[in-house]
């Protein structure tokens, strides 16, 4: 169910006694969460035929790792800026060995788990105020990523953790406004995901603030590149295969409904000739 709210004005949630994390709970291991996005959330002609969103999942324990990670490749093309897939890994033949180094070390970040959202809007059931609404759009499809990272803390491998959880700030948005929306989510009880899971409430910040959203531009990075490419072209998705085994799999291995979530067609994916390689 669509929560058609509007996305600004009364506060519909807070941090009181009701979102405080359970003690129980607090003692979780921890899993920090960080979240980017792809495509713009317009539904005009000029529009991306594609809006995505990924969070990455990566264990307290690896944390440190992944951070190595992230000054690692910094210091390997030169920069103090954040990583950003578009400005430093771009289809440039100078920048091949980028981006395949980028791909296979953000691949062997230790226990990370990775879930997409992917909305082809030429195909996908809305109102004509979700469509109209881009603000409305990106809070839906944020609940989508947020339930699966409930999902994905509390049957983690080898027990429940707690999401901390930092999305990549979004121009023309206010943080408060997707609050609110993601609060009144909880308060009316509008998905049967185990938020409790996840320590309310998440925060927005730039990709200067946490190494963890600059990693996470670099794979959403790679299933955006996957998702330019034409149905017929395997090459496009070759960094987004890299790490396809850190994508979140149902019980029998299944993608779809877990590990990616399709907005619309499932066939603007599946009929891609990647997606037998992802999916195996």
């Amino acid at each position: 169910m669509i929560l058609l709210m509007p996305s600004h004005g009364v506060r519909f949630g807070s941090i009181d006694d009701r979102w405080k994390t359970p003690p129980a709970l607090g003692r979780l291991p921890k899993v920090e969460v960080y979240v980017d996005e792809f495509g713009d959330r317009g539904f005009t002609t000029k529009s991306s035929p594609f809006f995505a969103m990924t969070a990455v999942m990566v264990p307290a324990e690896s944390a440190p790792h992944m951070r190595v990670v992230a000054a690692g490749l910094r210091s390997e093309i030169n920069t103090e800026k954040p990583l950003h897939w578009v400005d430093h890994f771009t289809p440039k033949p100078k920048h091949a060995f980028r981006r395949k180094l980028a791909a296979d070390m953000v691949a062997a970040i230790p226990g990370a788990v990775v879930i997409y959202v992917v909305c082809e809007k030429r195909t996908l059931i809305a109102s004509e105020h979700l469509r109209a609404d881009q603000d409305l759009f990106y809070n839906y499809v944020t609940k989508l990523l947020l339930e699966r990272v409930a999902y994905a803390a509390r049957y983690w491998p080898g027990g429940s953790r707690l999401a901390i959880v930092a999305l990549s700030s979004i121009r023309g948005t206010a943080a408060t406004d997707s609050r609110n929306y993601l609060d009144a989510v909880r308060d009316y009880r509008k998905t049967d995901a185990p938020m409790r899971y996840i320590k309310w409430p998440p925060s927005w910040h730039g990709p200067d603030r946490f190494d963890g959203l600059q990693i996470a531009d670099l794979y959403m990075g790679m299933m955006g590149t996957a998702l330019s490419g034409s149905e017929t072209d395997v090459a496009c998705a070759a960094h987004l295969l890299a790490h396809r085994s850190q994508i979140r799999r149902g019980p029998n291995g299944q993608l779809l409904g877990w590990g990616i979530k399709m907005y619309g067609d499932a066939g603007a994916l599946t009929r891609r000739a990647w997606w037998d390689l992802l999916a195996a």
